[in-house]
């Protein structure tokens, strides 16, 4: 399994939860702004393998056109792979047209399509002018605050709504054990370190984004999402541990601090053995758009 066939089975395992931490009022209040449109067109910044525009077909009832917009090449194939899969599922016909997927049934038309690129650059990648609504699902605690000001501007130049959903903002094991907040500080340092486009909002997001997005005009609603991991689900605690496995040593020298690590992990290990181990992760909602 490459790198990236892995990234693909994490997103798909997260699905369910992604599904039920959203937020209602904030899933809600766009749905309510989005009433007046008979069509919309929607663009999905980072939307890996499609997860999130399945999510809300169900949830719209106009006809829907949707851009999928993400740099890794590989996702948007295994999205196409997923979209398809969930057409057969839910009585749903579907065509290829050129670069385009196009789903239907005797009531809906989806029209989809891919784009290669990144969110920074959306101005020359498609034009914005037509669009009624802009998603994002576990995007910007990657972003620095930087990038994330520059989309927000370039969302600002067109008036263009987003609801961005699942956002990090902290998470807790449960029950706590010794080093769980010193390691999962280093967690965090690890998100926030700095790189070629600056320093990762991590946990930090959803306070930068609330004001950011106040500071250019939009009226914002916000609401928690957090996920609850049971202590009978391993693979999802498995892949939060491997996260840190990871990306923990790449921020520590001492060797002491790598054996912290390595006792804490066995522990927890240990813990997930005899289902006792569950962890909450904290993120935040937001709905932003312009009267």
């Amino acid at each position: 399994m490459n790198k990236n066939q892995k990234l693909a089975q994490w997103l798909e395992h997260r699905i369910s939860y992604d599904a039920k931490a959203r937020n209602l009022n904030v899933e809600t209040s766009c749905q309510e702004y989005l009433k007046r449109k008979n069509h919309l067109k929607i663009i999905d910044f980072g939307a890996g393998t499609g997860a999130n525009c399945r999510y809300y077909f169900s949830k719209i009832s106009q006809e829907q056109e949707w851009f999928l917009v993400e740099q890794n090449e590989e996702l948007l194939e295994i999205a196409l792979e997923s979209l398809i899969i969930w057409a057969q599922e839910n009585g749903y016909e579907s065509q290829l047209q050129n670069s385009r997927l196009v789903l239907t049934n005797q009531v809906h038309k989806i029209t989809i399509h891919r784009i290669v690129g990144s969110i920074l650059d959306l101005e020359n990648l498609i034009d914005l002018n037509t669009f009624d609504l802009a998603v994002a699902n576990a995007v910007f605690d990657l972003f620095s605050e930087k990038q994330f000001q520059t989309l927000l501007e370039c969302l600002k130049k067109y008036q263009l709504p987003m609801l961005a959903t699942i956002n990090y903002t902290g998470m807790n094991f449960i029950p706590q054990t010794d080093n769980d907040s010193d390691l999962i500080k280093y967690y965090h340092h690890h998100m926030q370190r700095h790189q070629d486009f600056g320093r990762g909002m991590g946990p930090e997001c959803g306070s930068f984004m609330w004001e950011a997005m106040k500071g250019i005009g939009m009226k914002v609603l916000q609401g928690e999402s957090p996920w609850e991991i049971s202590n009978s689900d391993p693979v999802f605690l498995e892949f939060i541990l491997g996260f840190m496995e990871e990306s923990i040593p790449e921020i520590i020298e001492e060797a002491t601090l790598q054996d912290e690590l390595n006792t804490w992990l066995l522990e927890k290990q240990q813990m997930m053995s005899q289902k006792k181990l569950s962890c909450s992760v904290a993120h935040q909602d937001f709905w932003g758009y312009w009267e």
